[in-house]
């Protein structure tokens, strides 16, 4: 059986993905659930710590991606999808981060922790991809931190970018954000992994 922690924060992920987190409320989440609002502050004084709490899920999921041991010997258009189904399935973080850290200086914090510990994660990958002869190496440590810079301001920010100029925002987003992402990257690449990327953006 789920834990009522547990299904809080399911329950609360899927409305913040469907409707945005400033149209739901702790009385929206309480009512989806059955329960009485305060039985949903006995688990959580308010939806900053749902969101706080969903932050740290994410984060955590994401880490185990990149510093499995599997990471190393994926192709960089398998973790590429990896990291994007992460994307999606908390996708209201990248919709809507910038203005939920303005609001929440514990979430500001947790975002600014993040973003400097993914870029020692996508420099050290990086550096295994470049080793196993899948990527071409860099020239300089400034080049690194630019590529890694790029990549990651494109990955968290695409959603907000592309659904803002769709009529109809879908998982076409998520498609389009990865194949932009995979562009960043093909430059850098080499032998059978350019061969992959190229058939990649032919289909």
């Amino acid at each position: 059986m789920v834990k009522t922690k547990e299904r809080i924060l399911l329950v609360s992920n899927d409305l913040f993905n469907r409707s945005g987190v400033q149209a739901i409320t702790t009385n929206h989440i309480a009512k989806s659930l059955k329960m009485s609002p305060g039985n949903l502050y006995f688990h959580y004084h308010n939806k900053e710590e749902i969101l706080q709490e969903l932050f740290k899920r994410m984060c955590k999921e994401t880490y185990q991606i990149w510093k499995s041991k599997s990471s190393g010997s994926m192709t960089p258009l398998e973790f590429i999808d990896f990291n994007f189904e992460i994307y999606w399935k908390y996708r209201f973080f990248h919709r809507e981060m910038y203005t939920l850290r303005r609001r929440d200086p514990v979430l500001a914090l947790q975002w600014k922790k993040h973003i400097f510990k993914m870029m020692g994660l996508m420099k050290g990958l990086y550096k295994v991809w470049v080793r196993k002869g899948i990527l071409a190496p860099l020239n300089n440590t400034n080049e690194m931190t630019y590529i890694a810079e790029s990549l990651l301001a494109m990955s968290t920010t695409y959603l907000q970018f592309f659904e803002s100029a769709d009529k109809s925002p879908s998982k076409l987003a998520l498609d389009r954000g990865r194949k932009h992402v995979s562009r960043m990257l093909y430059p850098f690449t080499i032998g059978e992994t350019r061969d992959a990327f190229d058939k990649y953006f032919k289909n």
